[in-house]
């Protein structure tokens, strides 16, 4: 792939969800990501054009930064079926387009929302909490400072969009360059990644920033405080019981959304009464 081809796709890929909808999802998207290219490579046949956008029309639906693994497997694949040299091995190349394209979207949309908004989404967010408590905005005061510099609050949020989309427009470039020089045997150049690893320890990164973040707030708490107060023990052991609960679910894979129901049906009750 040509950089500027390259370049072309990743400002595109941007536009991917402009005109999603339920019906189709991400199909505007990707139609507008690929259209220059698609004009180039059927500038010769420019009858086919109709028919090709239409199979770039159909369902489409991934996690917008994994999709440039999708959008640079789907561009290969489209060169395979312009350059086919019978109809019958155009029709074997059009139905691996479309096995292609359902295989590589389920599979990057599970590790793009593990990764990206399961993960790294709420690590930025408590990397930003840990700034603004370090710049004196102690949030877990009753009453914060009545004037605060408005830097102070940018920093921390600066700092967390800065780091989200350091690793998102990696991936998201890497992405577009390796799939499209890949092929089948690495599942189009997803096995250059070891996802797992990379989600497991973030994961535990994550842990241990919200076990400190927890203790901050529980030091901040209590260190002006001679006696505890039964409410605030009581909930304090609810919130431990639900975390240890937490992992057995996990364990036995039970759906966490039943766990969230319950522990916001607990809470309610105990905080009513």
């Amino acid at each position: 792939m040509k950089f500027t081809h390259q370049l072309q796709f990743f400002f595109r890929s941007f536009f991917l969800q402009a005109g999603w909808n339920y019906m189709k999802f991400q199909h505007i998207g990707l139609t507008f990501v690929m259209l220059p290219f698609l004009k180039r490579l059927y500038r010769k046949d420019k009858d086919a054009l109709p028919s090709v956008l239409s199979r770039y029309l159909e369902t489409f639906n991934t996690q917008p930064i994994m999709a440039s693994f999708c959008i640079g497997a789907l561009a290969k694949q489209e060169e395979k079926i312009a350059h086919a040299p019978d109809m019958k091995d155009f029709n074997e190349q059009v139905e691996q387009w479309d096995d292609l394209k359902q295989e590589l979207t389920i599979t990057t949309a599970s590790i793009g929302d593990r990764l990206f908004w399961g993960t790294l989404k709420p690590m930025t967010l408590l990397l930003a909490l840990f700034i603004w408590v370090a710049m004196g905005i102690n949030f877990f005061e009753v009453e914060l400072p009545a004037q605060l510099p408005v830097w102070y609050a940018l920093t921390g949020s600066a700092m967390a969009f800065c780091v989200f989309n350091s690793v998102a427009l990696f991936v998201k470039w890497k992405g577009l360059q390796i799939s499209y020089n890949a092929d089948e045997k690495n599942c189009f150049g997803l096995t250059g990644f070891d996802w797992n690893k990379t989600i497991f320890y973030a994961r535990r990164i994550a842990f241990v920033l919200t076990v400190a973040m927890l203790v901050t707030g529980l030091y901040e708490f209590l260190k002006e405080v001679v006696l505890l107060d039964v409410h605030f023990v009581t909930r304090a052991l609810i919130v431990i019981f639900f975390i240890c609960i937490c992992f057995i679910t996990r364990r036995l894979r039970i759906p966490n959304m039943y766990l969230y129901l319950a522990a916001v049906a607990v809470f309610n009750i105990v905080c009513y009464l």
